[in-house]
């Protein structure tokens, strides 16, 4: 008998990253690192006085508190976009326009805790569950990607459960 049965079949994640990259969706996942790691990458400081907003068009949109800081983060302009394309490993934008706007301040500090809570991501998740999802997305080479669509299932298990508790 030939080994055509024991070709096993691709696993989600990678089935799930060929499709992300192929739909134009990989690009999305990319902006939304970037906006993720604003305050990583620029630091605590001036994360406190610019948030950015969106990437549109390749140019990141970044709300500034005052006038003073607009100008010196226009100085800084080449500097960001180097060191944010340094940090994901990849050239997504091509500008940053500043804009002033109110700057919320507990936004940060929701996207840090966010970050270092690991509890939040196998709450109420048994063993069989945590092993079912890392088995589910250890084909995924990036480790950003991995942990998206690790978050993608335990939300998915988490409306399971719900639905099964009603």
């Amino acid at each position: 008998m030939g080994e055509r049965g024991t070709k096993r079949p691709p696993k989600l994640g990678e089935v799930l990253e060929r499709s992300l990259r192929g739909s134009g969706l990989m690009r999305r996942v990319q902006e939304q690192k970037l906006l993720d790691s604003w305050g990583e990458v620029v630091g605590e400081v001036v994360a406190r006085k610019a948030q950015p907003i969106r990437v549109k068009n390749r140019v990141l949109q970044v709300k500034v508190s005052n006038s003073v800081w607009m100008q010196q983060l226009q100085f800084m302009k080449g500097l960001i976009i180097e060191k944010l394309h340094g940090h994901l490993g990849k050239n997504l934008l091509e500008d940053v326009r500043f804009f002033m706007g109110e700057i919320c301040p507990d936004e940060e500090g929701i996207r840090k805790k966010k970050k270092e809570d690991p509890q939040t991501r196998t709450a109420g998740l048994n063993e069989e569950e945590r092993e079912r999802i890392a088995k589910e997305v250890a084909g995924v080479r990036d480790p950003e990607m991995r942990d998206i669509l690790s978050k993608v299932f335990l939300k998915g298990l988490a409306a399971e459960k719900n639905r099964k508790k009603k």
